[in-house]
């Protein structure tokens, strides 16, 4: 083969022009149950002899964008160039198998003399993580990948096998790219616990152990209240009282927002339509979640919502972040507008936080700002919050916007946001959130901004 050739070779993929392509990636990475019995292996003769080992996952990032760039041909030569870096690290640690898309193992021994638990271990996958991420020379250009490491050690941790790569990989979840973490028991008791609650919120809203509570919002220049937010709480019958914080993340992983996002969606305006029935309208406000837009079906959730509970759309306010609105734009957009066309009102939450502010203002039409509770907090402190919240305050009046603070707790906060010209108002120093049943004690019609 020529020259030419050979190069024409290599950029179309032929394995032929790569030095180890009498090696099949198949027999250089084992994968699956190979990897784990040839732990259990080396587990058996370290602790035999009284050494420790540590079990190190490594989580390869970039795998897929360089099989789909630069061909599977060269995603293999990676595989194959990484098996041999960590075998010739000259860190004490060995290739100990591949465990599936870019998860490795390797596996690494020091003597009980060296240091005390982990510490002998920490140079290792330091020297580990520099070896594997410096540039893979291929025949068509270098090409770059990240790693991080979660590590479990024996018999510091456990004596198990089965258990040591299942404590390394739970570290891994904790480690950030191009760093590396050990596990610790407390990872372990935070997979049961999520896995419990993630077990309980199954059927949750059948057996109707949710539950609406309202955050009135009140205008000081008239005193009277004009608004409630509406807040998602759990009384689950196996755990108790289960806080949002600790909740709403497993149910975003677990794809139950949308349905949690529209049953409080529903339960809102049917609460709403019962306090205009009893004659003291009040709007209410609702939080949308990422994953109740990208369904879709949003706008026909909110239009059936409307229908079934009768009320009025002007009494309905739907709360979005900027953080939510990264994606699909021209989608949330078109989704939004169509809303507010209904007579919806359109709330820009947490206002400030989130990404490139002024484009969002832009691009997207609102009703209210809200402004977030991280700039009320800092109202009384010495440094520049005040500038930052009078801009806020501005730009919401002159777009013609509502501007609503939030996270309010003290007469000083109160105060200072009056003097900025903000008097709309929703915190702990006008209520915390309550039932519809305690709200209702603040509803009479006399004491209501309309």
């Amino acid at each position: 083969m020529t020259a030419s050739e050979e190069k024409r070779s290599v950029l179309s993929g032929d394995p032929r022009s790569f030095p180890l392509a009498s090696a099949s990636v198949a027999s250089l990475v084992m994968t699956g149950l190979p990897a784990r019995q040839k732990l259990s292996v080396e587990l058996a003769r370290a602790l035999s002899s009284g050494q420790r080992l540590a079990t190190l996952v490594i989580k390869v990032s970039d795998l897929g964008q360089i099989n789909h760039s630069r061909g599977y041909w060269a995603g293999d030569e990676v595989i194959r160039e990484l098996v041999r870096r960590i075998d010739t690290s000259h860190c004490n640690a060995r290739f100990g198998g591949r465990l599936g898309g870019g998860h490795f193992m390797a596996i690494a021994c020091t003597s009980n003399s060296d240091g005390h638990g982990t510490e002998r271990f920490r140079d290792i996958i330091s020297t580990l993580i520099d070896c594997i991420t410096g540039p893979i020379h291929l025949p068509d250009g270098p090409v770059y990948v990240s790693c991080c490491v979660g590590a479990s050690v024996a018999p510091v941790d456990t004596s198990l096998s089965d258990e040591l790569l299942c404590n390394a990989e739970l570290a891994l979840r904790s480690a950030l790219r191009g760093s590396y973490t050990f596990y610790l028991p407390a990872l372990r008791e935070e997979v049961c616990d999520r896995m419990m609650l993630r077990s309980a919120l199954a059927g949750a809203i059948e057996r109707d152990e949710f539950h609406l509570v309202y955050q009135p919002q009140v205008c000081q220049q008239s005193g009277r209240m004009f608004g409630a937010e509406a807040l998602l709480r759990w009384q689950s019958r196996t755990l108790g009282t289960v806080s949002p914080a600790r909740f709403i993340p497993i149910a975003e992983a677990a794809g139950l927002m949308p349905q949690l996002g529209n049953w409080v969606l529903t339960q809102a305006c049917r609460q709403a339509r019962a306090w205009l029935d009893a004659g003291t309208p009040v709007r209410v406000s609702v939080n949308a979640c990422a994953a109740q837009l990208e369904t879709g079906e949003f706008l026909e959730r909110v239009e059936d919502a409307l229908f079934q509970s009768r009320l009025p759309a002007n009494l309905l306010e739907v709360e979005v972040t900027e953080s939510m609105l990264i994606r699909q734009v021209d989608e949330n957009r078109n989704t939004l507008s169509a809303i507010r066309k209904l007579g919806v009102k359109l709330g820009l939450d947490d206002f400030g936080t989130g990404y490139s502010s002024l484009a969002y203002l832009r691009n997207f039409t609102f009703d209210t700002l809200k402004i977030d509770r991280l700039f009320v907090s800092g109202l009384t402190e010495e440094n520049r919050t005040d500038v930052l919240v009078r801009a806020i305050i501005a730009i919401g009046h002159e777009l013609g916007n509502e501007v609503i603070a939030e996270g309010i707790e003290t007469e000083a906060q109160k105060s200072a946001l009056m003097a900025l010209g903000c008097t709309r108002m929703q915190g702990f120093l006008f209520g915390r959130p309550v039932p519809a049943s305690e709200l209702e004690k603040l509803l009479v019609p006399e004491a209501l901004d309309g």
